[in-house]
C-alpha cells in the first residue's frame, strides 16, 4: 500500500490546479486518508458518489431540526464534501474515471445545495417564528446556483451553437466570438491546451473573500455555530430571537448574492463569455472523433 505522500502524488497532483480554496485548505488534507481506506478495502468510487447524495441530502434534513440534530446534520453535509473529493481520487487510483459520473456529480451538487439551503430556511423560520426569514436562505441558494451556471454557460452555449450546428451556422457564430480577437486578446484568453489557472489569492482580502463565499467552507462554519449553540442561548437582535446558526443564514443570504452580482458584473464587463468560448474553440479546433 502506498504512503500518503505517494497516494497524494498519484490521485491529487494531476488535478490540484482545479482546486478552489476549500480544496487547498481542507479537502486535499482530509480526503486522502478516506481515499486510502477506500483503496485498502477495495471499495468502489461509485460508493463514494452515491454516499455524496445520501449524506448531503440526509444531513440537510437533520440540520433543520436544530440542537444536536443540526450538529449531526452539518457534519454529514461536510462528509458529503469529503466524499466528493474521494470518488474522483479513488477513480483516478484505479484509472476508472468515467465521463458519465460528471453528470451525477453535477446533479448531486444541485440537489444537495438545494436541500441544504431549504433546510437552513426551515431552521431559521422555526427558530425565529417569522416566515419571511426564509428569504435569506432562498437568496443564498439562488446565488450559489446562478454562480455555478454562470461559470458553465460559455461552454454550454458554445457547444450548442457552434460545435453542434451545421457549417453555415457554425461560421456565423464563430465570427461573433472571434470578432475583435487580435493576438493580444488571444494571449489573455490563455495558452492551450489545459491552461486552467490554479487558485492563488492576490492578497489577504482576496483570500478572505474566496473563503467567506465558498459553500464547502460555509458548511464548516455552520457546524461550528451549531456546536456553539449547544451552550449559547438564543438572543434578541433587530426584533428577532436568533441563535448563531440563524445569524449565519442571514449573513450568507446577503453575502452570496452580493458576491454573485459582483462576479456577474465583472463577467460582462471583461467579456469573459467571449474569451471562454474562444478558449473552447481553440481547444476543439483540431479535435477528431477518429484519426
Amino acid at each position: 500500500m502506498e504512503s500518503i505522500a505517494e497516494l497524494r502524488q498519484r490521485v491529487q497532483a494531476p488535478v490540484r490546479k482545479y482546486n478552489d480554496v476549500a480544496g487547498l485548505l481542507v479537502g486535499d488534507r482530509l480526503s486522502i486518508h478516506l481515499t486510502r481506506l477506500f483503496v485498502a478495502l477495495g471499495l468502489s468510487p461509485t460508493l463514494a458518489t452515491v454516499g455524496m447524495l445520501v449524506f448531503g441530502v440526509g444531513g440537510s434534513v437533520l440540520a433543520a431540526f436544530g440542537g444536536l440534530w443540526s450538529v449531526l446534520g452539518f457534519g454529514c453535509v461536510f462528509f458529503y464534501y469529503l466524499l466528493d473529493c474521494v470518488d474522483g481520487e479513488v477513480a483516478r487510483y484505479h484509472r476508472r474515471e468515467k465521463l458519465v459520473f460528471g453528470l451525477y456529480d453535477f446533479l448531486f451538487h444541485l440537489w444537495v445545495k438545494s436541500a441544504f439551503f431549504v433546510a437552513l430556511g426551515i431552521l431559521a423560520v422555526r427558530t425565529t417564528g417569522e416566515p419571511w426569514v426564509f428569504a435569506f436562505a432562498l437568496a443564498g441558494l439562488l446565488a450559489v446556483l446562478f454562480q455555478k451556471f454562470l461559470t458553465d454557460l460559455p461552454f454550454m452555449l458554445a457547444s450548442r451553437y457552434i460545435l453542434l450546428r451545421g457549417e453555415h451556422e457554425r461560421r456565423h457564430f464563430v465570427e461573433q466570438v472571434m470578432d475583435g480577437a487580435g493576438p493580444e486578446a488571444l494571449a489573455q484568453d490563455g495558452a492551450l491546451p489545459d491552461d486552467h489557472v490554479p487558485f492563488a489569492p492576490s492578497g489577504l482580502l482576496s483570500f478572505l473573500r474566496a473563503a467567506a463565499t465558498n459553500f464547502d467552507l460555509a458548511v464548516l462554519v455552520f457546524l461550528a455555530a451549531a456546536l456553539a449553540d449547544l451552550w449559547v442561548a438564543p438572543f434578541p437582535l433587530a426584533g428577532l430571537v436568533l441563535d448563531l446558526k440563524v445569524l449565519l443564514v442571514c449573513a450568507y443570504g446577503l453575502l452570496f448574492p452580493l458576491d454573485f452580482i459582483d462576479h456577474l458584473v465583472t463577467f460582462l464587463r471583461t467579456g469573459r463569455f467571449q474569451s471562454e468560448a474562444r478558449r473552447l474553440l481553440r481547444g476543439a479546433h483540431h479535435f477528431k472523433l477518429r484519426d
